[in-house]
């Protein structure tokens, strides 16, 4: 979209690189998109590192603008808070890119600042921190126009990844069309869901092809045998129905009634008998024993 401004997160060490910041939000600015850094917020109550982390979260780029200077050191990581801004960026898959200084750049730098535009005490860290950038998509620079052409051509590449949310501006035209069609197909539907909710009923619900009325009626029907302690076939379901849920061995002849009406199920050999629910048996005793506990409520 033409109108989407990204907002660009710069990170870079500070003193030895002023200029080449300032080139940098002078390029993004010039592109038509939003550049966020530290140096551009006061200081508030909360620590350095959860602002940045912040900030870095709600930018759509992070862009690394890596010089001759490893940074001031975190004490708690070890690392310079130009490094962890980097890592952070990449466990967050933010979309990123890095303009590193060339050796003629390093060269031209340190004569005119002297030793300070090198890292003197923790070389090693910055040679580490470099080969990890190295690792992702980078340009070199030799001077400030470097970074800015660099920023144009990276920001119009990033322009068509369709990830990149980016910010728009309210009055700006959006088709609305497609997506006007696509919540009225949602509203259809769930209407049309509500309204099948709203009629199911037990008569609707089958076990093995009959109705949960028309099964207790047969259920009703069926004789126990005579040392079976229940009135019915439906009180002896709702009676073993905790043994039924986890297995149980036979110990009751009707138990054969239930298998025969495929409520239960016999997973045991011949000679060791193991019944448990099929998944139409236990529906319907989660039913039965619902409507039985109503009724008795309702006494």
């Amino acid at each position: 979209m033409k109108d989407k401004k990204f907002q660009i997160f710069v990170s870079s060490t500070y003193s030895d690189l002023k200029e080449e910041r300032q080139a940098a939000v002078e390029a993004i600015l010039s592109s038509g998109h939003i550049p966020a850094g530290m140096e551009l917020f006061s200081a508030g109550n909360e620590s350095q590192m959860t602002v940045i982390k912040r900030w870095i979260d709600e930018s759509d780029i992070y862009l690394l603008i890596l010089g001759g200077r490893y940074g001031s050191i975190e004490s708690k990581s070890g690392k310079s808070f130009t490094q962890l801004e980097y890592e952070y960026a990449l466990s967050q898959k933010k979309p990123l890119f890095s303009v590193v200084i060339s050796e003629n750049a390093i060269d031209e730098k340190t004569r005119i600042m002297g030793r300070s535009a090198l890292e003197d005490k923790n070389p090693q860290l910055l040679n580490d921190f470099k080969l990890l950038v190295l690792s992702n998509l980078v340009k070199f620079w030799d001077d400030k126009k470097d970074i800015k052409i660099a920023i144009h051509e990276t920001i119009s590449d990033f322009a068509y990844r369709k990830d990149l949310i980016g910010w728009v501006r309210g009055n700006s035209t959006v088709d609305i069309v497609p997506l006007a069609e696509e919540i009225t197909r949602l509203t259809k539907e769930n209407h049309e869901l509500r309204e099948k909710l709203k009629s199911n009923s037990p008569n609707e619900i089958y076990y093995g092809g009959l109705s949960f009325e028309k099964l207790t009626e047969m259920l009703l029907s069926e004789k126990l045998s005579p040392k079976n302690e229940n009135d019915n076939l439906i009180d002896f379901l709702l009676a073993i129905g905790n043994k039924l849920a986890r297995g149980t061995d036979r110990f009751s002849d009707d138990l054969d009634l239930l298998v025969k009406y495929k409520l239960i199920k016999d997973v045991g050999g011949a000679s060791a008998y193991r019944f448990i629910f099929t998944e139409d048996g236990h529906n319907f005793f989660l039913n039965a024993l619902y409507k039985s506990k109503e009724q008795k409520s309702s006494e």
